[in-house]
């Protein structure tokens, strides 16, 4: 009889417990990054608006202004969610001294090392997408070198400069069961003011756009 009543006590716990238990909300999918590490490279055109920069539209130039630019990365998906990364870069620059009775064009070379946090939110749906937009916020440094001479009659242009910066953006990634994927990123940096090799004036920073687009590979 107490055999019967102990079977018929553990029969009744296990059934309780199958419908007590709770599904799994986000079953593993072929997009979830969490704990992995991934590698990427981009290259894009790049916009520096410094102080001068109306010297370029004054004179007809606007579009020289746009300058390639291109990059790698090396992060880590601590979760589904959050990630972080360093990102190196390297890229060309033009700008201009200020008109003074004609057209002082100048340029210089850039790399930077940032290093930035992302939040990915595909994470905070109900399914993973092969498709995810994610923000960025991050804190790097900038060397700027390679100045050319400008023959301007007040104004100089000095060079290299060690300079602090910061920046954030958006990344649309579009990923393979593979952990292969491409991205277009859209970012916004800020320098100190003397980036661009002139005294500080004008804007309190140096702000640099850039549309890269990139392929990523996500480790296993």
């Amino acid at each position: 009889m107490l055999r019967k009543i102990f079977l018929l006590l553990v029969a009744l716990s296990l059934t309780v417990s199958g419908f007590c238990a709770k599904p799994r909300v986000k079953p593993m999918s072929p997009y979830q990054y969490g704990g992995r590490w991934y590698i990427s490279a981009q290259v894009g055109p790049q916009f520096l608006p410094a102080e001068n920069v109306t010297s370029y539209w004054s004179y007809g130039h606007g579009w020289k202004i746009i300058s390639p630019s291109a990059g790698v990365a090396l992060g880590y998906n601590f979760n589904d969610a959050w990630d972080l990364r360093v990102a190196g870069n390297y890229g060309f620059h033009v700008s201009a001294c200020k008109p003074y009775n004609g057209f002082y064009p100048y340029s210089f070379k850039a790399a930077s090392v940032f290093t930035d946090l992302s939040l990915c939110y595909n994470a905070l749906g109900e399914n993973f997408l092969k498709g995810s937009f994610k923000n960025y916020l991050g804190l790097g440094m900038a060397y700027t070198y390679g100045f050319t001479e400008v023959d301007h009659p007040y104004q100089v242009v000095e060079g290299p400069n060690l300079v602090p910066g910061f920046r954030f953006g958006g990344i649309w990634e579009f990923d393979s069961p593979g952990g292969f994927g491409w991205f277009i990123d859209l970012g916004l940096e800020f320098f100190g003011d003397w980036y661009n090799g002139m005294q500080p004036v004008g804007f309190p920073v140096d702000a640099n756009i850039k549309l890269s687009f990139g392929l990523i590979y996500h480790f296993k």
